[in-house]
């Protein structure tokens, strides 16, 4: 188990990556390192504690290292932003192979973690052990950044813009005019500042509270990684609203690049349903076709409900009239299943309870089962015996069905 060099590490609040969000790489020193036994998926939304929680949700037990660096230019998970991906590559005579990182968080302080991760700390979730005082170059992926930012920043801006507004009057307009203008936007630490969003454990007194300020139309505080300018937005997408509970919604958007890309294959959608259907793939003519298809299986369906219930009369008049001069009849039907039979027992019903047993079963080898037994109860009792004697498992079995009619129909 490693111990502490003498240089501290930055507190989150005040990362490499929160100071400039736009840095894409570092190389800081490896501070300490300690190895963890995870095993288990946490239940709870944000667990605290390393050994309850498994790098990138691998669901299998593994070796991890829990790793310490005087400073981080990869974003620890916060602040409602998901936390960076990248690489660690040790600088020495280590391996120079990088170490790809995809899990890095602040964890609450707990035994026997408490020298490693406290409150004010990120950890790195490394799958190989690096040597105390190592200094590592690491490299975000920015592209996953950018993106994460853009979606971040992008809810401040239409946050700011919806409050105090009636919600109908919000549109795309108004959002990509504020977008358009290139709003500057800066992060604050200003002392003695408190806020009521903090993590309950996070260390108020020692550490910093950040407060993201969009011009004179947004100030709250984050944690959480930001573009400097609105500009860089590029465009929002509302897309739809959904009820949650009482009078409050949640309104669904997408930013920039991911939208552009969300769009794009809505319209390769449109167009690949719009050949299906022998239409344009303009919007009105999908919803028309689509509609037109719908009322087409509506009446398909009708039709086979009536088609299935003149059947299922036929073969009731059969059973009624093969009754009286059986005790027994057998009826096998290979699709429509529990539906059919249903119909079925409706015709026979009031002839069948009182003198005699139908042995109803629906599918084919291979194919889930269904058998029914209807009639007189002392006759019914007596052919379930039948019924045990030939079938065995969830499907039937190749001969089953005709092993089973034999058993019906024997006197």
């Amino acid at each position: 188990m490693g111990a502490f060099a003498a240089p501290t590490s930055a507190i989150v609040g005040a990362l490499k990556c929160q100071k400039d969000s736009y840095c894409s790489n570092t190389y800081p020193q490896t501070l300490a390192t300690e190895t963890a036994q995870l095993s288990g998926k946490s239940k709870t939304k944000e667990s605290t504690d390393p050994t309850k929680r498994l790098a990138d949700g691998d669901s299998t037990p593994s070796k991890t290292y829990l790793i310490k660096l005087a400073d981080s230019v990869l974003f620890s998970e916060g602040g409602g932003q998901h936390t960076d991906h990248g690489s660690i590559t040790t600088m020495n005579n280590e391996s120079n192979d990088s170490i790809p990182i995809t899990n890095i968080r602040r964890h609450k302080p707990r035994r026997p973690w408490s020298t490693v991760a406290d409150s004010l700390r990120c950890i790195y979730f490394s799958p190989v052990p690096i040597s105390l005082g190592m200094p590592v170059h690491q490299i975000v992926d920015f592209t996953r950044r950018w993106d994460l930012m853009q979606q971040h920043t992008g809810q401040h801006l239409l946050s700011a813009i919806m409050d105090g507004m009636d919600l109908p009057t919000i549109g795309w307009k108004q959002c990509n005019e504020k977008i358009r203008d290139g709003i500057p936007i800066t992060v604050e630490t200003p002392e003695g500042r408190g806020s009521n969003s903090l993590p309950e454990n996070y260390d108020r007194e020692k550490g910093v509270v950040r407060f993201i300020k969009i011009e004179n139309m947004d100030n709250n505080a984050c944690f959480g990684m930001h573009l400097k300018q609105s500009s860089h937005i590029e465009l929002i997408l509302m897309q739809h609203m959904q009820s949650i509970r009482g009078t409050s919604c949640r309104l669904f958007f997408t930013a920039s690049d991911r939208a552009i890309s969300m769009v794009t294959k809505y319209i390769n959608g449109l167009r690949f349903i719009g050949v299906s259907l022998s239409s344009s793939s303009a919007t009105a003519d999908v919803a028309a076709g689509v509609q037109r298809l719908g009322d087409q299986v509506s009446e398909a369906r009708k039709k086979k409900k009536k088609t299935l219930a003149e059947i299922a009369k036929f073969e009731g008049e059969h059973i009624k009239s093969y009754l009286e001069g059986h005790q027994t009849a057998f009826l096998q039907r290979t699709t429509d299943g529990l539906d059919f039979i249903k119909l079925v027992v409706f015709e026979i019903k009031d002839t069948v309870k009182e003198y005699g047993v139908v042995v109803l079963c629906s599918g084919e080898v291979k194919t889930p089962r269904l058998i029914v037994l209807f009639g007189n109860p002392g006759l019914v009792e007596g052919m379930a015996t039948k019924v045990k004697d030939v079938v065995s498992t969830a499907k039937w079995q190749k001969g089953e069905i005709e092993a089973l009619k034999a058993a019906a129909e024997a006197k």
